[in-house]
């Protein structure tokens, strides 16, 4: 057979038969609406890359009809492939009699096209648009344009090919069909982005008013506290809100919970005291995220409610309180309704944290069923994810939980396995644009976020008080060198952290999580320090990770000095061969440095935590010669040991051991170790002169146990359904966090300590911690000697002159300070952190200009140093330059609303300007924070009371050791 070109091919009647004419018909049907439908999605996409509203699909909308346009892109293009393999292979036998190259070769690239448009399209589908598969995407795009070529060289080459009139209006009408479906999204998305953007009503919702609804309630001033919540509030006294403001749906928190055996769950929670198999409020989540759900499922963010006992026992004990009423809690039953009961709703006030499943469905002002799947939920993926906004800085669950649109997909909330749920999931994978940036907000990846409830205070709706600072993490990172806010502070990392990077770090992701990148997820394992949870389950795995976490160089232990209190001059102790006198009273240093703990060692509640140091003394036969921080066999620890933590009494002077923050009213002690700062031990003894020529042993571990006997006792009888498992109080585990060890050589009465040997120059951070130490606690002499040696030491740093000055400023001696400033200077011109020490020395001089500039320079770097921007203030006042001043404390105050100080100037500034309505709020603000007075009183009750707790109050606390009696011969 002859071929001809194609230009002289005469056009020819179809050879087909009529079914499949009719076949080819339909195809070419379901080819228009592929066309007019990849047409319509590809003006989508190009609003929005012009953000072009309301055509634009972002996270405010996905309209339902480009979802289904979506949906049925990949049901009709399946469906047309099929039926194109289907005509290719019945119409071979047809044509082949007219068979030429042209034709072969254009259609087998258009089969080859089609199906490698199936292939990208269900790829896409199944493995997520994702930025890692966005070639895919391309592909696909590139080759639904060569594909529709393809079809028409084939048909253009054939002998029975369309006229050209018929192709134009073919690609037209698609294109007119294209424009219609875009018209009509495009109102579609006006009408959601008009409800996106109506007011939500309730008093409970994020424009709550509190300015308005509270003027005059904290005095004649009109002042109101950032962050006040209403009574009227559902909420209050939390300051959470919800979208509508009111009650919401336990599924606005839990979610879809199709798959959860609610029986299993009361069954569990009766048998073992918590619910652990079934993982409430993650069933419409797992599907797509299952490292995420299987991290989650074993961190204590998912045991924050009813399902642990620890905290049960304690709101127990807050709600069956009979308080007396109170004028906050009347206003709010008044506006609200419900509970006349004082105590339920002080509860709210813990419940925006630990239970929004139980808060914002307003269960918590009721009887709790703990056994329900709400009590037993802890936070949810939607209790957090949920979040779209942080009302301000003052933590105590300042959040708003959205509700619209969480899931905006077509099919929301079907049950798993089902057609519905497969599509929901199909549209998800294809657009998961919309739903990431409903649930990963841009202040998720900020300390901020954190801040809302790591951050807390107490006020007197809560504790029928004053305000009183509670637990505190959020300040504690943010005003320090980690977060890169403090000039101040003694060591600047190299880089900036955040909460998320310790908590939240990597992990690899095996089980495939379409939130994974380059094969990881953030930890959602929000690794801390709750060992006592994993212990009570079970769950060895997170107790070994938590163990993990809490040892890799997170602090340090230094057994470093010896001094003998006839010089009473610190001799630093090396590993081996240290001559200690026998006979005479000495004393050991020991050093526990924050090495890598973002914020305060040990954070979070305090008064029931239980970190200390083991302190021993051990001869050369292994015999035990003292110890301090023992556990008695009862568990209890040694009452004069060297503790991290915190003792806070109530109006009794009583000591708050139930977790009963409501009746804290002072703080006896509060021994925490800052983020790139020591604390100090001191272990004053006298070795025996029967102990001459011995070598003995000094071990020093720093321990860590999440709750104390007294609580943990104390939650065991109070709660004994949460400890079902438990026939008597359970032996909290006990972790090694760091530990050194020492020997000395016993030498005779007349020796003093030594020799000591050179310190390493590369340990120089060693001897910078202990004089940290020393200057923290105020032995500014001893200091002064540290960092002297430091600098002969290490005279290329700038560590040893800047500390010298900041001893020199404590102790009040201006001209040392100078003369160790010019050496830092020398050494790193300029640097922000010297400015910082020239700043407050110059200021104390009262050259306020000089110092105003020196603020300024470590602003440059440390724009979020709240002390600097409070300094600045401080100098512009003293200089007489008034409104210059209150653009640096309100600056400060934008930092932490909080800031007594700062109020306290700010007033002092306002009333030499004459504005004196103002000057009054500002004294109002420093009142409402300010220190109360008759604390004192109650701590020295106390502290007279129990020795250990009066110890640990001193500024510097030395623990006497009796050695045994040991025998005059080995």
């Amino acid at each position: 057979m002859m071929h001809h070109p194609v230009a002289q091919k005469t056009r020819l009647p179809s050879l087909l038969p009529p079914p499949l004419r009719a076949l080819l018909r339909a195809a070419l049907a379901l080819a228009w609406f592929m066309v007019a439908d990849t047409l319509f999605l590809l003006l989508v996409r190009l609003a929005e890359r012009a953000d072009l509203d309301p055509f634009a699909v972002g996270a405010a909308r996905l309209p339902a009809l480009y979802q289904v346009l979506l949906l049925a892109h990949t049901g009709v293009g399946v469906l047309l492939t099929a039926v194109m393999l289907v005509f290719l292979v019945a119409h071979l036998p047809w044509v082949w009699r007219r068979v030429h190259p042209e034709s072969v070769w254009t259609g087998v690239a258009y089969a080859v096209l089609g199906l490698a448009l199936l292939v990208s399209g269900l790829f896409i589908l199944s493995d997520a648009a994702s930025r890692a598969n966005r070639w895919a995407w391309w592909l696909h795009v590139v080759g639904a344009g060569v594909v529709v070529l393809a079809y028409l060289a084939h048909r253009a080459v054939s002998y029975s090919r369309p006229t050209r009139a018929r192709v134009a209006g073919y690609l037209a009408s698609a294109a007119a069909g294209a424009l219609v479906l875009f018209l009509a999204h495009g109102w579609e998305g006006a009408s959601l982005a008009a409800r996106a953007a109506a007011p939500s009503g309730g008093p409970g919702g994020p424009a709550r008013g509190a300015q308005g609804r509270l003027a005059g309630a904290f005095g004649p001033s009109g002042w109101v506290p950032v962050g006040a919540v209403p009574p009227e509030s559902p909420f209050f006294p939390s300051a959470a809100t919800t979208e509508p403001g009111t009650w919401l749906d336990p599924s606005a928190v839990l979610g879809p919970i199709w798959t959860t055996d609610t029986a299993r769950v009361r069954a569990e929670a009766s048998q073992r005291g918590f619910a652990v198999s079934q993982l409430v409020g993650a069933d419409g989540c797992v599907s797509c995220h299952p490292d995420v759900t299987e991290q989650w499922a074993a961190s204590a963010h998912r045991f924050a409610s009813f399902n642990n006992p620890f905290y049960e026992a304690t709101i127990r004990d807050l709600r069956e309180r009979a308080d007396a009423p109170h004028p906050w809690v009347a206003r709010h039953i008044a506006a609200v309704g419900g509970p006349t009961d004082l105590a339920r709703v002080r509860s709210q006030w813990c419940a925006g944290c630990h239970d929004p499943a139980l808060l914002f469905t307003g269960t918590m002002r009721q009887d709790v069923d703990r056994g329900s799947v709400a009590a037993q939920a802890g936070l949810t993926c939607l209790a957090c994810h949920a979040i779209d906004a942080i009302h301000d800085r003052t933590g105590n669950g300042n959040y708003n939980l959205a509700t619209r649109d969480l899931d905006p997909y077509v099919f929301a909330g079907a049950p798993p396995g089902t057609l519905k749920s497969v599509l929901h999931d199909a549209v998800l994978k294809a657009r998961p644009a919309a739903h990431k940036a409903r649930f990963v907000k841009p202040v998720f990846r900020e300390g901020l976020y954190c801040a809302t409830c790591h951050k807390v205070s107490l006020t007197e709706p809560v504790n029928g008080y004053r305000w009183l600072r509670g637990q505190n993490e959020f300040d504690n990172w943010d005003d320090s060198g980690v977060a890169h806010n403090a000039s101040r502070t003694f060591y600047l990392p190299e880089r900036r952290r955040v909460c998320q990077d310790c908590h939240m770090p990597p992990e690899p992701a095996p089980k495939g999580d379409l939130a994974a990148e380059g094969g990881t997820v953030r930890s959602h394992r929000f690794l801390a320090v709750n060992t006592a949870l994993p212990y009570l389950r079970g769950d060895t795995a997170t107790l070994r990770r938590i163990e993990t976490f809490l040892q890799a160089e997170k602090l340090r232990v230094d057994i470093f000095a010896v001094r003998d209190a006839r010089a009473d001059e610190p001799v630093p102790l090396r590993s081996e061969g240290t001559g200690v006198p026998a006979g005479v009273p000495v004393t050991v240093d020991v050093v526990v440095r924050n090495l890598g703990v973002g914020h305060t060692f040990p954070g979070g509640t305090n008064d029931s935590n239980e970190g200390w140091l083991e302190f021993r003394i051990t001869a050369d036969d292994g015999s035990s010669l003292a110890v301090s921080g023992a556990l008695d066999e009862e568990g209890r620890l040694d009452p004069m040991a060297h503790t991290f933590k915190a003792v806070m009494v109530d109006a009794e002077g009583e000591p708050i051991h139930r977790r009963n923050a409501q009746d804290i009213r002072a703080v006896v002690y509060q021994n925490v170790i800052g983020p790139g700062t020591s604390d100090l031990a001191h272990y004053r003894f006298t070795l025996p002169r029967e102990l001459q020529g011995r070598r003995l042993t000094l071990t020093a571990r720093l321990l860590w146990r999440k709750f104390d006997r007294a609580y943990t006792a104390f939650a065991f009888a109070n709660n004994p359904e949460g400890f079902a498992g438990y026939d008597r109080v359970p032996d909290l585990p006990v972790t090694v966090i760091a530990a050194d060890t020492v020997h000395i050589d016993v030498v005779g009465g007349g020796a003093h300590p030594g020799p000591a040997g050179e310190t390493p120059p590369e340990e120089w951070s060693r001897l910078n911690d202990y004089g940290i130490g020393l200057l923290l606690e105020g032995d500014t002499r001893a200091a002064a000697q540290i960092f002297a040696e430091l600098e002969r030491l290490r005279p290329d740093l700038m560590d040893a002159p800047l500390n010298l000055a900041r001893t020199a400023l404590a102790e009040g001696n201006l001209e040392a300070a100078y003369t160790a400033l010019e050496r830092a200077e020398d050494l790193r011109p300029g640097d922000p952190r010297a400015a910082w020490v020239w700043a407050r020395v110059l200021q104390e001089d009262g050259r306020y200009r000089e110092a105003e500039a020196a603020y300024r320079r470590v602003l440059e770097d440390f724009p979020g140093d709240r002390a600097a921007w409070r300094g600045l203030g401080r100098t512009r006042y003293l200089d007489g330059r008034f409104s210059k001043a209150l653009e640096a404390l309100e600056r400060a105050l934008e930092i932490d609303p909080e800031d007594r100080v700062a109020h306290y100037h700010r007033m002092l500034a306002l009333r030499a300007l004459g504005r004196e309505e103002e000057a009054a709020r500002a004294e109002a603000a420093y009142l409402y924070y300010g220190i109360d007075e008759s604390a004192l009183e109650r701590t020295l009750r106390y502290r007279n009371r129990d020795p250990g707790a009066n110890l640990m109050a001193q500024p510097i606390p030395i623990h006497q050791l009796e050695i045994v009696q040991v025998e005059r011969t080995r």
